[in-house]
């Protein structure tokens, strides 16, 4: 398993990728229904990347408590775009993880991915934050290793009944927190092969995604000769 590209070298900044989370809501109702939004990946770099891996997750900011949790309560979903077919990422007791990927990524590709989260009437009040990231196999030195760019957002959670006429827009965060670390991810199954949405800079792409499948706390993104594996990490990827 490759390491990761800032572990071989802690001054390495990835500049490839460009994240970007939009549309949740400020504020959300626990037991509300669902709440969509759009995590976007774009290649904004001169070179074609590899082994593109796409994460989510949502938690809250509650640190010393496991059962304040915000994640537990969450159902975070992805839409597949030839069936419409929404799909969960993580399970009952994460909402997060690796959860699909493109085998290749030319200059100025993107993939725009439909989410939503559904949170429960359960759910503890309080400050959270969802968080999208994208991946691939760089080059340290002439090792292969995983560069990572993410971003994060902040909402507040509110308790079932709460009054929320204008809930605005979930802000910017300052990324992952390192303080929480993430559970292994479980076993979710195979995802099949998916075009990019498109290109910035002309119409159309041919890049495929790969099937992907997550077992035992490690992603493997299956491409035309190289299998990508992703270990959960515990710290956070700054945006």
């Amino acid at each position: 398993m490759p390491p990761y590209c800032e572990d071989l070298d802690e001054n390495f900044q990835e500049q490839a990728l460009d994240v970007d989370l939009a549309g949740l809501p400020g504020k959300i109702v626990a037991g509300s229904g669902w709440e969509e939004f759009n995590l976007t990946v774009s290649n904004k770099s001169k070179a074609a990347l590899k082994e593109v891996a796409f994460y989510a997750e949502v938690e809250n900011y509650e640190f010393e408590d496991e059962s304040k949790f915000l994640s537990q309560y969450v159902d975070l979903q992805f839409r597949m775009p030839d069936t419409n077919e929404w799909v969960t990422i993580g399970d009952k007791d994460w909402a997060g993880g690796y959860f699909w990927g493109v085998e290749n990524m030319k200059p100025a590709d993107f993939v725009k991915i439909d989410m939503r989260l559904s949170i429960d009437k359960n759910a503890p009040a309080g400050d959270s934050y969802s968080f999208g990231s994208g991946a691939y196999l760089g080059d340290v030195k002439g090792q292969e290793c995983i560069a990572e760019t993410g971003m994060s957002v902040d909402f507040a959670v509110l308790k079932p009944g709460s009054e929320n006429e204008n809930p605005g827009e979930a802000k910017p965060g300052e990324g992952k927190p390192d303080e929480k670390p993430a559970p292994d991810t479980k076993p979710q199954g195979g995802i099949k092969e998916l075009p990019v949405t498109g290109n910035l800079a002309e119409t159309g792409s041919s890049s495929m995604l790969p099937a992907i499948g997550i077992a035992g706390g490690v992603t493997i993104v299956a491409g035309a000769g190289v299998v990508f594996a992703l270990r959960r990490r515990s710290g956070g990827a700054a945006a």
